[in-house]
């Protein structure tokens, strides 16, 4: 069986160390220890880099540290990328406020993941955004169906 293609926004990355979310980084140390057995392949783009780079310093290192043990692969920026993202933000299927939420989204679909991974419920991870998402996706061409899902939803299939 082929491994899933996942994209990480930078929530997952960030929830590793959210020791005021116990649950949700439960579930994220979780997901990393069967992304280090190999059961995933993992990528992330500069879009994730920039939120790093915005974080505290010592969340910041902390991430930095995590990225350079995981090694995820980085999916560069293309001219489709930008347009779609656009797009995204232009039609309101994501708030103006969430650019880096809709380069996440781009990414995902653009590179064909199987899913987009994050605990950004508002923004990613639910069933209306899917909706909105996967019907812009298919006006612009894109018909390859991206999944915005949490850690969880990942885990729980490997679990059964």
């Amino acid at each position: 069986m082929e491994k899933l293609r996942l994209y990480l926004d930078t929530t997952v990355w960030n929830f590793a160390f959210a020791d005021d979310a116990p649950a949700y980084q439960a579930d994220t140390l979780e997901f990393f220890q069967k992304v280090r057995l190999g059961l995933f392949e993992i990528f992330y783009s500069e879009a994730v880099e920039r939120e790093v780079m915005a974080a505290p310093v010592l969340r910041r290192r902390s991430i930095e540290k995590l990225l350079e043990e995981i090694a995820p692969q980085r999916l560069e920026l293309k001219p489709e990328i930008d347009l779609l993202a656009e797009a995204y933000l232009k039609s309101a299927v994501l708030p103006k406020r969430s650019r880096l939420d809709a380069f996440h989204v781009a990414y995902a679909t653009v590179y064909q993941m199987d899913a987009l991974v994050s605990w950004n419920f508002r923004h990613l991870a639910n069933v209306n955004r899917r909706k909105r998402v996967m019907a812009l996706n298919i006006e612009k061409g894109y018909n390859f169906p991206v999944e915005l899902v949490t850690p969880l939803e990942v885990l729980s299939d490997e679990k059964d």
